[in-house]
């Protein structure tokens, strides 16, 4: 099954699985290509013909990377376009 989700009017620059449940995944977006602009964090779970959005969080800077926490599974770790990683 091919399966996809459009951020509308963001960019998609990280796509991670979940090491605690195949059937949730992370997107990291950012606004204007990451030039300038806010980001967002989608929570997405695959759903019978797409990517099913769970969750968003905006946040103030672009997103370029994200990683899920092997600890705890209901934690994220963010990279954005100011230097700052948040939890």
């Amino acid at each position: 099954m091919n399966a996809n989700y459009r951020t509308a009017g963001f960019k998609g620059y990280a796509v991670k699985f979940s090491p605690f449940s195949d059937q949730l995944l992370a997107a990291a977006t950012s606004a204007n290509f990451g030039l300038v602009g806010n980001g967002r964090l989608c929570i997405l779970r695959p759903g019978p013909a797409s990517l099913a959005p769970q969750k968003h969080y905006d946040t103030q800077d672009g997103l370029f990377d994200i990683s899920w926490s092997e600890a705890h599974e209901n934690q994220l770790v963010t990279a954005s376009g100011d230097g700052s990683i948040k939890l």
